[in-house]
């Protein structure tokens, strides 16, 4: 898939997906594959694998790629693959994003480097990029998450970076929509923006982005799809009452409860969720009869 292929397939709904594992602590390969079905040809415009939600940080490199395997086996095209495979070395992450990429991988999602934080000047982070960009076949987007990383990136820096030929898009999860009318101000035409806060989805929509990289996808995928087509054909009324029902479950799950509430919720969804990794805990039994009472409030009456 080339690159402007890649950019007309990169709009609309994608699950960050999580990763499961089992009882020794190791990937679960059977349920993130069942997951993976489940998401595949009912709306969805593709899957982020090994980002935020799939606890990347507490992921090896091998690990990392092995979900890359699996979801190209299973998710197929025009469906998109996109890998996160941001580290805080430049050569490092390279050299992931490049053998994502021989694994399938349609494009790599590339956090800021921020262990020396103090130090990530705009022109070394825009050096940064640009070195991962250059030494790969496949498209790279910028991964904005502040409020993990400690630090916002500059608009202008992202506008320079949007001119990249092989840089053609973002993932920002800061849920702050002037910062992302701003991006969407002073970067090029045809420059992509996925919103990765389900706060901003319906309002990001409005100022412009092509669609969102949502953890609430993962268990509820028809209402995050249902925004979205709501708000493509102008129905409005529509589109405001899902997100309002969205908005119950950042509230209520995944706000509070972070990975952990999402993998609860999708369990209660019929999905494959089970314990985070380690550092981070299982959630108990009264949190999890909570997000089942949030889940029945904001799906009732909904086919999710």
């Amino acid at each position: 898939m080339t690159t402007k292929e890649f950019v007309k397939h990169l709009e609309g709904v994608f699950p960050p997906v999580v990763t499961p594992f089992n009882r020794r602590g190791d990937i679960d390969e059977g349920a993130f594959r069942s997951n993976l079905e489940r998401y595949t040809n009912i709306g969805l415009a593709g899957v982020v694998v090994a980002g935020s939600n799939g606890e990347a940080p507490h992921l090896t490199g091998t690990e990392r790629l092995r979900l890359v395997e699996i979801a190209r086996a299973v998710v197929r095209s025009p469906e998109l693959v996109i890998a996160g495979t941001g580290l805080d070395g430049t050569a490092q992450t390279l050299k992931l994003s490049r053998e994502a990429v021989a694994r399938g991988a349609d494009a790599v999602l590339v956090l800021p480097p921020a262990y020396y934080r103090s130090a990530m000047r705009p022109e070394i982070l825009e050096a940064h990029f640009r070195v991962v960009a250059d030494g790969l076949r496949r498209p790279l987007l910028i991964y904005s998450i502040p409020q993990c990383t400690g630090f916002a990136l500059e608009p202008a820096m992202i506008a320079k970076l949007s001119r990249h030929p092989n840089i053609p898009a973002m993932k920002e999860s800061s849920g702050k929509i002037d910062f992302d009318s701003a991006i969407l101000a002073k970067t090029r035409p045809r420059f992509r923006l996925l919103l990765g806060s389900a706060l901003a989805f319906l309002e990001g929509l409005k100022a412009g982005a092509c669609g969102g990289v949502l953890s609430q996808a993962n268990f509820v995928p028809q209402l995050c799809i249902g925004i979205y087509e709501a708000f493509r054909q102008n129905d409005f009324k529509t589109a405001e009452r899902l997100q309002a029902r969205l908005f119950t479950l950042v509230q209520e799950v995944t706000g509070p409860h972070g990975i952990a509430g999402v993998k609860v919720a999708l369990d209660l969804c019929g999905y494959r969720g089970g314990d985070p990794r380690l550092p981070l805990q299982p959630l108990g039994p009264a949190v999890r009869r909570r997000i089942a009472a949030a889940l029945k409030r904001a799906c009732a009456g909904l086919d999710v």
